[in-house]
């Protein structure tokens, strides 16, 4: 049961109520306790990327391998014409770009998921696809250096043609050269650009490599030494 108690301080009336602590009745008092802070849950710290896998996304590995893909796959098409005629057998060594496309599957992987092992596979694949880069674009400049398709299947010794059979041939296999020298033209400029794609993968690579310990370069600070000259 609660008990009262009256008290008079300085002309004013002080009013105290006890309660019993098994009542449960909470005590009211001038001041409220302040609200429970509110919890925060701890957060997982965020990974960290390492040094040798920050270098080597820098250089965009997985974009550069798309376009090895793509050049290798255009190749290797226009390698499978020489099946339709012996003259056009030349095309044939151009079926050697599944390199490119090995090469590009290496650095999209490499890109996913980073290991040493990853990165020394993508450089040495890339140097071999810079290598056979020249060399297709080498073998394309010779390619259109040659006589035309039509020269060689039109000819007049081989095949004892008439003056209007020959005129008849070249007239019929004219689209077939401008075809013809239309798509290694094409395959020439994506050579090229085939073979600026894979020395940049090459070149991050090993930088890549080179900070596989995950160290950070030394730069010394001057302006906090100015600073403290000038303080002094």
């Amino acid at each position: 049961m609660a008990s009262t108690s009256i008290t008079s301080v300085g002309g004013v009336m002080v009013v105290t109520q006890v309660y019993p602590q098994e009542t449960g009745i909470p005590l009211q008092t001038g001041q409220q306790a302040p609200p429970p802070a509110a919890q925060v849950l701890p957060t997982s710290p965020a990974s960290k990327m390492d040094d040798m896998t920050a270098v080597f996304l820098r250089g965009e590995p997985r974009g550069l391998g798309i376009v090895q893909i793509f050049v290798g796959l255009l190749c290797v098409f226009f390698s499978l014409s020489s099946l339709f005629s012996p003259v056009l057998v030349l095309h044939a060594p151009l079926s050697l770009a599944v390199t490119f496309m090995i090469s590009g599957s290496l650095a999209v992987a490499t890109a996913k998921r980073t290991s040493v092992s990853r990165v020394w596979a993508s450089l040495v694949s890339g140097l071999l696809s810079a290598l056979l880069g020249l060399g297709g674009v080498a073998y394309l400049c010779w390619l259109l250096a040659l006589s035309p398709a039509s020269k060689r299947i039109c000819d007049r010794d081989a095949f004892q043609f008439t003056d209007l059979q020959e005129i008849q041939c070249f007239q019929k296999l004219f689209m077939v050269d401008e075809c013809v020298y239309g798509l290694q033209g094409l395959l020439l400029a994506l050579l090229v650009l085939q073979v600026c794609v894979t020395v940049t993968v090459s070149v991050f690579s090993v930088r890549a490599l080179q900070r596989r310990d995950g160290h950070a370069p030394f730069k010394a600070d001057f302006s906090s030494d100015v600073s403290l000259l000038d303080s002094e």
